[in-house]
Formats: structure tokens, sequence, C-alpha cells
């Protein structure tokens, strides 16, 4: 008899996300606009304190994950890693330059990098086969309803408190609530799935199959010429859109994110999780093709189609991972996946805020949108490369 896909391990890091992502949500929509109104950042700044924050992830995520396999347990550092950042983040509001505040993003991120390699073999390993595309959109749809509800709280507070830097200040501080409930659902109905871990004590890439290579070259690929959420908030308040109805924008695109992360993992189980990501490569590229008009209703096409996009990028290819990876080395291949797209988002996001810079945000967001279409239309025909299942995924 084939096992529900839902767990108490599955649903409580599902809540633990949600609440982590409510704490980060009420910040990230606010600090771009904190960053240039308040502290006077440039774009090319704001792109290098994004950039390192990815970067930072990158610095760990592997060594974490090999460390979690060879340890043969995930939950110690999965709750380490999530107290590191939960206790990081509020400190914005103690920020009083641009380097602060990338030592606050640099310290967040670092410590996303202790504990996601290890969280996401915790739930490969509590998913039942053949639901690891519904799993994982469970879970990016947890995260997606806790952004939600975040950056509609980070709008509701700023439109009640004002656009002063008081406020900004006053809602970074509240940010700790929801972050103290997740570490309480992390610490108390999360248990541990112990495995016996492999024998070799090396750093093993090599051990993982081709299918993981080719997924992890195209995700590296499409990083490179994509922009995250910073650049999406910069576009919509060069395109017309007021201060305080921005976090409202990104909460659509945490909306549409919530929606369609479940549709999109069941829809991968039954027709090809490589299929659906070309398809989440190709959203990508409409919605940055809307921004780059320069009207308000781009801003909000392409926040919803942006939202559609994240609802499946990160979540179909660990999908793939967890159904290809041998069971051993997941948590390695995690982090070595996201390394990979670390190092590459830390070299675009860079590239992309003096682009904004010194040639407009235009050039930027039409060769953004240019290369996802033909990367979405290179691993539609390769798709069959990337899903091969491995004889160790049991």
């Amino acid at each position: 008899m084939k096992k529900p896909p839902l767990n108490k391990n599955i649903v409580g890091l599902g809540a633990n996300s949600f609440f982590t992502d409510f704490s980060t949500e009420m910040i990230l929509p606010l600090l771009p606009i904190f960053l240039e109104r308040f502290l006077h950042a440039t774009k090319t700044q704001i792109g290098i304190i994004e950039g390192f924050a990815e970067l930072s992830v990158a610095l760990l995520i592997a060594l974490s994950g090999f460390y979690s396999d060879r340890l043969g347990r995930r939950k110690p550092i999965v709750v380490f890693g999530y107290g590191l950042s939960n206790l990081i983040k509020p400190l914005a509001f103690f920020a009083q330059s641009a380097a602060m505040i990338m030592t606050i993003r640099v310290g967040d991120r670092l410590a996303k990098g202790i504990r996601v390699a290890p969280r996401d073999a915790l739930i490969s390993a509590s998913t039942p086969k053949g639901s690891s595309g519904f799993v994982f959109g469970f879970h990016k749809m947890m995260d997606g309803a806790g952004a939600l509800v975040g950056s509609l709280s980070a709008f509701a507070l700023l439109w009640w408190l004002g656009e002063s830097e008081e406020s900004f200040r006053t809602i970074f501080a509240l940010s700790i609530i929801p972050g103290i409930i997740s570490m309480a659902i992390l610490i108390f109905i999360i248990t541990d799935v112990p495995f016996t871990p492999s024998p070799s004590r090396r750093f093993r890439p090599s051990a993982l199959p081709a299918q993981f290579y080719y997924l992890v070259g195209f995700q590296t690929l499409f990083s490179l010429f994509a922009m995250n959420y910073a650049f999406m908030i910069l576009k919509a308040g060069e395109n017309g859109i007021a201060l305080a109805v921005i976090p409202l924008a990104y909460a659509l695109y945490n909306l549409t994110q919530a929606l369609f992360a479940i549709p999109i993992g069941k829809l991968a189980d039954k027709f090809g999780k490589a299929a659906l990501l070309s398809f989440v490569y190709l959203a990508f590229g409409l919605g940055a093709i809307a921004m780059s008009s320069g009207s308000t209703l781009g801003v909000w096409i392409g926040f919803a189609v942006y939202g559609f996009f994240a609802g499946g990028f990160n979540s179909l290819a660990k999908a793939i991972i967890s159904d290809t990876a041998p069971y051993d080395l997941k948590a390695t291949a995690y982090g070595v996946y996201y390394t990979s797209v670390g190092i590459a988002t830390l070299i675009s996001l860079s590239v992309a805020g003096w682009i904004w810079d010194g040639y407009g945000s235009t050039i930027l967001f039409v060769g953004a949108s240019i290369s996802a279409i033909v990367l979405a239309a290179a691993l539609f025909v390769m798709r069959e490369k990337l899903s091969h299942t491995s004889d160790s995924f049991s």
C-alpha cells in the first residue's frame, strides 16, 4: 500500500519554513528600499551585497552537506542553522551603513548554508517513493505562504507606521517573533531520520550520477543571467509603483509562488520534472519582458509571473536530486548544487548592478529574458538527460 505523501516530519518542516519565511519576508522586500533611500547605496552596491549573500550560502552548503552525510544525522545541523539565522536577521534594526547590512545578510546566508543541505536531505529521507515532486512542491508552497504573510505584514506595518526610517527599523525588530515560533516547531516537533553513513571519509562529488550534473549545469547557467528579488523591487520603484505599495506587489509574487508550488510538483511527478523546469525558465523570461516595459502594469504582471517561476525553480531541482542522488550522498549532492548556483548568482548580481548603474535597467531585463527563453528551449530538448532515476534512490 502506497504511503501518504504527508507525514509529521514533512508537515512540521513545512510549518518551520512557513514561520522562517514569515520572519525573513518582513525584512527582504524593504531592504533594497532601505539601502537606497536611507543608507544611500548604489545599484552596484546592492547587487554586490546580494551577490555576496548568495555566495555565503555557497561557501558552507557543500561542507555542511558532506558533514551531515558523514555524521549520519540531520537535525542538529538544521537546528543550529535556523537558530543562527533567526538571531541575526533582526539585527538590521541597528544597521547604520550598507556595510552593516552586508554583514547581516552574509551572516544570515551563512546560516542558510549550514542548514539547507541537511534539511533537504531530511525531507528526502521522510518522503515516500514516487512523491518527491509533490513533497518538495508542498514545502515550497509553505515557504511561499509564509513569505506572503510576511510581505503583507511588512506592507500593513509600513502603511500604518508611515514611510520613515524608524518605521523600517521597527519592522526589522518585529521579525524576531515568527522566527522564535519557527524554532519551537523545529526543536519540539521534528524527529531525525538517522542512517548509516558511508564508510568513505572523502568528499565524493565524482560518485554523483551524470543526470545530476546535467541539472547543475543548466541551473548554474540560468543563474548567471537571472536576477533576484532586489532588482525586481528596485525596478518596481523605477516603473512608478509607490514605495508603500511595493511590499504589496512583492506579496503578489509570494501568493503566486504559494498557489502554484504544489500544482507544479504534481505535474512534474506526472509529466517529468525536467520538462516542467523548462516551462519555469520560460515563465521567468516572460516576466522579465513584462518588467522591461517600464509600466506599472508590467510590474504587477512581472511579479505574478516571477512567483510562478519561484514556485518551481529550486523545488523541481531538489526533487530531481532526491530522485537521482545515492541515499548516503544526498546532502553532498544538495551542497554541490547550491554551491554552484550560489557562485553563479554572485557573478550575476554583481554584474547586473554595474549594468544598471552604467546602462539602465531595460538592457538588463531584456537580456535576462532572452537568455531564459533560449535556456528553456535547450532544457526541453535535453530533458531526458535529467530524468533517469538512480538505482540507489531507495
